[in-house]
């Protein structure tokens, strides 16, 4: 995606995306991701010739030193499963047409406009479209009404 950061959205990254990155890093990270995100991918030791094949893909993806890390920190895991990060884009892809809508509106565009016009180059609706902008000025916390008295 292009443009997008997965560093800075740290904080919505589940632990296994957390834990790569402490390992090779959020750059390589990103590009397993990217690549093989949602897939399980086991980690051989390099004993074996069969794990031959998903160590070249990872050599080709992230490069032989991360490729030299994975097989430190996972190898011999079957269980890996490179994460597909959906909350940490889902929050990407709403801030980019957050941007976009706030632009056509400063250009004079109508809210309305502006919606209709955004909404299907990231694929929802109109209907989600204000959902999200709901979502958005909603405050953080509920407002308590302080007493009078």
């Amino acid at each position: 995606m292009s443009g997008f950061d997965l560093e800075s959205m740290a904080s919505l990254l589940p632990d296994t995306a957390r834990e790569l990155a402490s390992v090779i890093g959020f750059e390589a990270t990103q590009k397993l991701v990217e690549r093989f995100g949602g897939a399980r991918f086991p980690v051989g030791r390099g004993i074996m010739s069969h794990g031959e094949p998903r160590l070249a893909l990872l050599r080709e993806t992230i490069g032989e030193e991360n490729t030299q890390k994975m097989m430190q920190h996972f190898g011999g895991d079957s269980t890996l499963v490179i994460p597909r990060c959906a909350t940490a884009l889902r929050e990407y892809r709403n801030r980019c047409f957050y941007s976009d809508v706030d632009a056509l509106v400063n250009e004079g565009k109508s809210l309305s406009i502006a919606l209709m016009l955004t909404a299907p180059r990231y694929g929802f609706g109109d209907s989600w479209a204000w959902h999200l902008l709901a979502e958005r000025n909603r405050p953080d916390e509920p407002q308590v009404q302080q007493r009078l008295f």
